[in-house]
């Protein structure tokens, strides 16, 4: 059981922590062949996206839209067929793969294994800098298991841990050599609220200390709270890509019992000024604006006019009924 929220450590931010770097694919095409037929099967095409330094990303799309293949060609797992991925302006290659903490949706641990073992082996393999002295190794490796509340269990074996448990092992393999950046795929995966809660907390921590953090999830209400950018995929595609900076000063404007016809009325009329997009929704219509004083000056106009006005409020890039547009995009081939 995890202990109530506010009591538990978020990771501690070293004076000494690197500046993050940022993380380019320019142009890339990912193709792979059928071992059967033969066949081309392009799963990336043509992604460009930039991963900015210090600022949480998410990466969304539906099973098979191309996340895990993006994810891997960051990890440097499998290479592009065209195009070119860098990390602080170099390719990919071990000394970057040392920046990077990855949790995978399923972590494929050997069940005989404990967490201590897990934790042991992930840092012989890494070997990252300031914990290759097996002294330092041990300590970072308690200080790991107890901020995720694994202490305790240190000495059980993985098969035998609850579904929630191996997340928090996960995270902590992830984060252990104090990456600089982050890539998590479905943190949230298995948690019950209480470790959904911790969850929201330990990527928060990291967000605050200035690491790039890519986060990959089919929840839009977490990577609204999370993320500072988001990109969607779809069949491999770049569909919508989009900061917080770019819908600064945005609103929406919800009024009801008016249909398309009365509002352009409205706007000839009053002379007001355009509206970024429409939408109807049953009896309402929802008017998007680039900034405040617009959406006021239709409100404004609207009250006078008798109609109700049932919502004001800012729009954020993570709004539900722009994202679920993108993931349901029919693209050409």
């Amino acid at each position: 059981m995890l202990p109530e929220a506010g009591t538990r450590r978020c990771p501690e931010v070293s004076p000494e922590t690197k500046l993050a770097p940022e993380i380019n694919v320019s142009g890339v095409t990912k193709v792979v062949y059928s071992d059967v037929k033969k066949l081309a099967h392009t799963i990336v095409k043509d992604l460009s996206v930039t991963f900015r330094p210090g600022r949480s990303s998410a990466l969304l799309g539906h099973n098979g839209a191309g996340k895990t293949t993006t994810i891997k060609l960051i990890l440097g797992l499998v290479r592009p067929t065209h195009g070119s991925v860098s990390i602080d302006g170099q390719e990919v290659g071990e000394a970057q793969r040392r920046m990077i903490g990855y949790m995978p949706e399923v972590n494929r641990i050997p069940p005989v294994l404990t967490p201590m073992e897990v934790l042991e082996y992930h840092l012989a393999t890494y070997r990252p800098e300031g914990l290759r002295d097996g002294a330092r190794r041990r300590a970072a490796i308690e200080d790991s298991l107890r901020r995720v509340e694994l202490w305790d269990h240190r000495n059980k074996r993985v098969g035998k841990l609850s579904k929630g448990m191996a997340r928090r092992l996960a995270w902590a393999q992830a984060t252990i050599h104090d990456p600089t950046v982050l890539i998590l795929d479905e943190p949230m995966s298995g948690l019950d609220p209480t470790g959904r809660m911790a969850m929201r907390e330990w990527i928060s921590g990291f967000r605050k200390s200035g690491k790039t953090i890519i986060l990959c999830s089919h929840e839009l209400v977490t990577v609204g709270e999370l993320c500072d950018d988001v990109n969607i995929l779809n069949k491999g595609k770049l569909v919508y890509s989009a900061t917080n900076e770019d819908h600064q000063g945005a609103y929406r404007l919800s009024l009801s019992g008016i249909d398309e016809a009365a509002t352009a009325a409205m706007r000839e009329g009053a002379r007001l000024p355009d509206f970024r997009r429409a939408r109807r929704e049953g009896f309402a219509v929802h008017l998007d604006f680039f900034d405040y004083a617009a959406a006021a000056s239709w409100m404004q106009a609207a009250l006078q006019r008798g109609v109700v006005v049932t919502g004001f409020a800012p729009v954020s890039i993570f709004d539900e009924d722009v994202l679920l547009k993108y993931f349901g995009k029919e693209l050409e081939s």
